[in-house]
């Protein structure tokens, strides 16, 4: 009886422990317009620009584009921390030779608290986008 209590107790803590972030495919970047119009002008208007910008999408959700400004990097999620006044998503810039001219990843946000902070695995902050 008391495996099974444990066992229970164990599987309510997983259920509760959920991402509270996703990445988007790059490939249905159609479906919110005003994330393709951010993307469009990241890639000719601001090639060498390394910041994010939080759009508003469907359902009520969050996207964060974040942008290297080089062709030389790439970026993969770390981890999105969800705190009481600030939301921090750490990401981690990978060496490469992408076929964009300013490399972007595209995160989904479940929820966000305050102010909305980006940085490198340094501690290096991005810049807000306009």
């Amino acid at each position: 009886m008391k495996k099974v209590l444990t066992l229970l107790a164990i599987m309510m803590i997983l259920t509760g422990c959920s991402k509270e972030y996703w990445v988007w495919n790059k490939k249905e970047i159609d479906k919110e317009p005003g994330v393709r119009s951010y993307v469009n002008y990241l890639q000719k208007e601001m090639p060498e620009r390394k910041a994010f910008k939080l759009i508003d999408i469907a359902e009520g959700k969050q996207m964060v584009v974040v942008s290297t400004g080089t062709n030389k990097l790439e970026l993969e999620v770390v981890d999105v921390e969800i705190l009481d006044d600030e939301t921090i998503v750490t990401v981690r810039e990978v060496e490469a030779d992408s076929e964009e001219i300013n490399p972007y990843i595209l995160i989904g946000l479940e929820r966000k608290n305050g102010k909305l902070t980006v940085v490198n695995e340094e501690g290096e902050k991005y810049e807000i986008g306009f």
